[in-house]
């Protein structure tokens, strides 16, 4: 077996152009205004009562564009949409109470954050001071609001299993940096993604296409009450496609694929999109045809990407800092630090100031996060021994302070989330070594066939008390594995098991390095996530019959479907 040594190499490709310091912040017009209106309204709302004790401001603008193209035509093509949005968060009370405190399953406690459209900086800038005036305003009354609520279920919640402060402050940080972003050709794109949607005509299984370019960017501006000043710049550029069907039993299928880019060089050529077209439309038509899965547990391989998203979901919800205080948390982790929790064959680092991997962007990478922390990497777990949590300014037993990872969208507060998610084998063997292992062990276990995972679309991992700390995951492509080496698709079937029992069945894991990009939904919205990780070899895994639609596919096939276009 051949051992994994981790270096500083993953890093060094495109971070330079990112993490410096290249314009003044204090000579950004939206720090300034934002800044004397935090002072001006904080000098007041101090006084107040319930008091408020912190208050931070972020200011986003962004150019959006977005280019749909389905059946050989544009469904949507908007250029140079121009977004202005504000959010508003404030903390009342104290740090060791204050509005923000879940205390009960069902508290009355809004996570949703005082957002609006804010109308263009000019002039004297007067306008936007007007907008941000009255948006503090309305946050700060909430915020008061929440807080009796906090108060009132506290007089009758039991005391906590963690009675950690509710905020912790964050430390005080200047950062500005601009850049140049890349442009795309837009209609070059389109006419990609109108040839490659052609590759769907004639072919009556697929009942519906997507393929797409979406790209927004442009800038971040935080301060708070402390004197924290940034301008970050953020970017979103990704071109996908996908394609689905119905089987004749009501199984929904497809096959997706997508491409984050930060620069026009960065996208795949043509004749590298029509070919993942073409193979991602074979795969849909295997699905179709393929025969139903039974419930089985068997060793399961799973592929790069595929584990990247197990280990999201099933391991990484359950290493947020925040949740290990909540009262209907399961806890899974919460008191195993310093204990081996998964297979020493793994180390799991999450690292957002990870921008590449392997000449491909990230996702999930960013600078600051929304709470104003620099980001950094954080081992959760090293060898198999859990070591850290994911921490966003709301503390918990033994970990008093943010490590960089509070996130959220525009639209709610920011808690404990992943962003570059890297799962490192300690030791690693070639691909095709691994797949002979996964042969033998299905032999060893004498069973009819194990299970090779090539995608997962996530599903749902529970974590509240009052249900089964279990997790439920759907594979989109899978194959049945016989001990002869012959595969065969198969549907219908979703991973089910417990997080403390799977990944202690690892039994080994290749050098074939993959990356899952996506976003992640949680109680702070949606954000943009990465996952790093090789293939890996369990053990077992159990698989469980879907639900599946009690409609059969459509009686005539789609008119885009037919080689003519009009059917006679």
């Amino acid at each position: 077996m051949k051992k994994t040594i981790v270096m500083s190499l993953f890093l060094l490709f495109g971070l330079s152009a990112f993490a410096q310091n290249n314009c003044k912040i204090a000579d950004e017009l939206p720090i300034k205004l934002m800044s004397a209106e935090i002072k001006r309204g904080f000098k007041t709302f101090k006084k107040q009562n319930p008091p408020l004790y912190y208050l931070s401001y972020q200011y986003y603008t962004s150019d959006f564009s977005r280019i749909s193209v389905a059946e050989e035509a544009a469904s949507s093509d908007r250029r140079g949409l121009q977004r202005t949005q504000l959010t508003v968060l404030p903390r009342v009370g104290s740090p060791a109470l204050d509005n923000t405190r879940r205390l009960t399953a069902m508290s009355s406690v809004d996570d949703r954050l005082t957002r609006e459209e804010m109308p263009a900086i000019s002039g004297d800038g007067k306008a936007f001071s007007t907008a941000l005036w009255r948006a503090t305003d309305a946050a700060v009354k909430k915020a008061q609001e929440d807080l009796d609520g906090v108060k009132a279920e506290k007089l009758t919640a039991p005391k906590r299993f963690d009675d950690s402060p509710d905020f912790a402050y964050p430390p005080v940080e200047h950062f500005c940096r601009t850049t140049e972003f890349a442009t795309f050709d837009y209609d070059k794109i389109k006419a990609m993604l109108v040839k490659a949607s052609a590759l769907t005509k004639g072919k009556k299984f697929i009942l519906d296409s997507d393929f797409s370019f979406e790209r927004e960017v442009g800038y971040r501006y935080f301060v708070d009450s402390r004197g924290t000043q940034l301008k970050t710049p953020q970017q979103e550029v990704r071109l996908s496609y996908i394609v689905s069907g119905k089987t004749e039993n009501g199984q929904e299928v497809s096959r997706y694929e997508g491409y984050d880019v930060l620069r026009p060089e960065e996208l795949p050529s043509e004749e590298k999109l029509l070919a993942d077209v073409r193979k991602s439309i074979d795969e849909l038509e295997q699905l179709v045809n393929a025969p139903e899965g039974e419930p089985l547990e068997a060793p399961t391989l799973l592929k790069g990407r595929a584990m990247a998203v197990f280990v999201h979901e099933v391991l990484g919800h359950r290493m947020e800092g925040h949740r290990q205080k909540m009262e209907d948390f399961g806890r899974t982790f919460t008191d195993k630090i310093g204990q081996q929790v998964v297979s020493p064959i793994l180390t799991i680092v999450d690292d957002a100031t990870l921008a590449y991997f392997n000449g491909e962007p990230m996702r999930g990478f960013y600078e600051y996060d929304e709470e104003g922390v620099k980001a950094r990497p954080v081992t959760l777990v090293e060898k198999g021994v859990l070591k850290n949590f994911l921490m966003s300014s709301s503390p918990i037993k033994n970990f008093p302070a943010s490590n960089g990872h509070g996130r959220g969208d525009s639209y709610n507060r920011p808690v404990a989330r992943m962003a570059v998610t890297r799962v490192i084998a300690e030791e690693t063997v070639p691909y095709e070594e691994l797949e002979q292992k996964f042969l033998q062990e299905i032999k060893r276990q004498n069973k009819p066939y194990g299970f090779m995972i090539e995608d997962l679309s996530g599903g749902f991992t529970m974590t509240e008390t009052y249900l089964p700390q279990s997790f439920k995951l759907e594979p989109t492509l899978m194959y049945r594995v016989y001990p002869d080496g012959r595969k065969e698709v198969v549907r219908g079937l979703d991973m089910v098991g417990t997080p403390q029992v799977s990944f202690n069945k690892v039994l080994g894991a290749a050098n074939d390095y993959k990356v899952f990009n996506g976003s992640c939904g949680a109680e702070s919205g949606w954000v943009p996530v990465s996952g790093i990780a090789p293939s890996v070899l369990l053990e077992s895994m159990e698989m469980e019959k879907k639900s599946k639609s009690t409609e059969k596919p459509p009686l005539l096939p789609p008119p885009y479907s037919l080689n003519k276009g009009v059917s006679k």
